[in-house]
């Protein structure tokens, strides 16, 4: 191979993983953009409430179907039409007046998103087969971008843009980066050849089920802090809604920034021993959290908590690719699936803590922090068993 033609390959790989972290960033717009949206919609409560969910529902059809799409077809095609889904989403609810039309809208984009979700980060394993969790570390961080980018954008142009003139930015920003994916030279799938239900068959590994339950408790964990960290130190320390709403921007920039952080730790210890060390983490902050008096402290932990939250899951998902690095798109489909399960469960236990104590939430990330660790040392005995 010739210096040129090198260079020219170093090129087209820088271009596809920035459009592939773009589609990231867009997932993590779309992923809490109905919560940014919500006070802006005309609907009692109980119907606004509601309309999260079909995000969300949209978000576990997609990834529970489309691995095995991938890895027979490619990711190509998936991730331009999950971009086209959500770029005509978004551009087309502020023209809808009923609930039952945004309900569709919420739906249609939380299918684009599921689908990106999973492409991206098959895609990302498969070209980093050296440092896969490097690499999807780094591509966490760019979801983690773009879940701060709507709240940011939404509170600094509150008064000069109207929502809907926000949604047709994202809408734009979306199709551009369409545009993106059609030009650039993507893998070919890694079993196109293979039949579907010979592909299927990866799925009754037992390490797949371990990879899934490490998944569907850091996940449990991930979105019961976001939904109950912020009630947790207004009801400690009687505080003000906005000093609450510090301790959970806190929590989430520590989980960007652990991201980044992760990087290093890494190639320093590894990566079982970088899941073993976040689990500490969250224990340690959760710990801090309890026996804290002051909002600093309080704070504190919950920061040390999100550092600890942070490199776990896209860990995990390098550790399975290492696994399976020829079936990720299934494997990561039916292991981000139970993920989002997880997800979902998270917030509803933390609910059920707080009508006995709201201190009694921090069990929760306790016992998955314990789970994960666990499991993590189950998964790397077991590693010599694939194939």
């Amino acid at each position: 191979m010739t210096l040129r033609s090198e260079k020219n390959r170093t090129i087209r790989r820088t271009g596809l993983l920035i459009t592939i972290n773009a589609c990231m960033f867009v997932f993590g717009i779309v992923l809490l953009l109905m919560g940014s949206l919500l006070p802006t919609l005309k609907f009692g409560d109980a119907r606004a409430g509601s309309l999260g969910s079909f995000p969300l529902i949209g978000i576990l059809v997609a990834t529970a179907l489309v691995g095995p799409v991938l890895d027979k077809l490619g990711a190509k095609a998936a991730l331009a039409v999950a971009l086209a889904l959500i770029a005509s989403a978004l551009a087309a609810i502020p023209s809808l007046e009923s609930y039952a039309a945004i309900a569709v809208a919420a739906l249609v984009y939380g299918l684009g998103a599921g689908v990106l979700n999973a492409a991206t980060n098959t895609l990302v394993s498969g070209l980093n087969a050296s440092g896969r969790g490097e690499a999807l570390n780094l591509l966490g961080f760019s979801f983690s971008i773009g879940a701060l980018a709507v709240p940011l954008l939404m509170s600094l142009t509150r008064g000069r843009f109207s929502s809907a003139t926000v949604l047709y930015i994202l809408a734009a920003a979306s199709a551009a980066i369409l545009v993106s994916v059609l030009v650039q030279q993507f893998p070919p799938p890694t079993q196109a050849s293979t039949p579907l239900g010979s592909l299927l068959k990866v799925l009754r590994h037992p390490l797949v089920w371990l990879f899934g339950a490490l998944l569907f408790f850091e996940s449990c964990n991930e979105n019961c802090m976001f939904v109950w960290a912020g009630k947790i130190a207004q009801e400690l320390l009687h505080a003000s809604a906005q000093r609450a709403e510090l301790v959970l921007l806190g929590l989430s920039a520590c989980m960007g920034a652990g991201r980044l952080f992760a990087v290093v730790w890494l190639k320093w210890i590894g990566d079982r021993n970088t899941v073993l060390l976040s689990a500490a983490f969250v224990v340690a902050g959760a710990i801090t959290v309890l026996s804290s008096s002051t909002f600093t402290g309080v704070a504190a932990g919950f920061c040390v908590i999100g550092l600890g939250l942070s490199a776990i899951f896209p860990t995990i998902l390098g550790m399975a690719g290492d696994c399976f690095p020829r079936e990720t798109g299934t494997v990561f489909g039916a292991i981000i699936t139970l993920g989002l399960v997880g997800g979902v469960a998270g917030p509803v236990l933390g609910s059920w803590a707080a009508t006995f104590n709201p201190a009694r939430i921090l069990v929760i990330p306790l016992v998955a922090a314990i789970g994960v660790a666990t499991i993590t040392w189950i998964v790397s005995l077991r590693k010599h068993a694939i194939r």
